[in-house]
């Protein structure tokens, strides 16, 4: 009996064993291995993204477009034809909410949770901020605003789309 169990266990490992060192799909996953090393490895395309806004004046006029460009790893925030009022102490600040007109007619930011990211390099002109180190956590960012620490008070913002 115990024979006869041990010689039918060597049929069924045999033929398990045999079916499965078929040489051909070994050949053929080689050969596409090796045509990919020699292609190099697949690169994946960049993702980039890009926001943009106009800017609305609040607290002093201030005016220009501000675009938020997300590629190849950086993060850069560009103010173009820009021009705000004079004030001390002016930073940009990200928005998680968008700017709205309240009912009195003054123009809020719908999400006061702003986080402060530079401060302003110039009153007016075309100016660039790397915030690349902003990537790992970038929150939802759907306004831009030139805000004055000294004031306490948003001179323009600008909605994102």
């Amino acid at each position: 009996m115990k024979i006869t169990y041990l010689l039918a266990m060597g049929v069924v490992v045999a033929s398990t064993v045999s079916g499965c060192t078929a040489a051909a799909p070994e050949q053929s996953r080689s050969a596409s291995t090796a045509a990919e090393s020699a292609a190099g490895p697949a690169v994946k395309p960049a993702a980039s993204r890009a926001l943009s806004g106009t800017f609305v004046s609040q607290g002093a006029p201030t005016t220009g477009t501000v675009s938020i460009t997300e590629k190849l790893g950086s993060l850069v925030l560009t103010l173009k034809n820009f021009s705000t009022g004079l004030g001390e102490d002016l930073y940009i600040d990200l928005n998680p909410g968008f700017m709205t007109r309240t009912a009195s007619g003054n123009n809020v930011v719908e999400n006061p949770n702003t986080l402060q990211v530079a401060a302003l390099k110039s009153h007016t002109g075309t100016q660039s901020y790397d915030l690349t180190y902003l990537l790992p956590n970038l929150p939802e960012v759907r306004s831009v605003t030139i805000y004055s620490n000294k004031l306490r008070e948003a001179l323009g913002t600008a909605n994102l789309g």
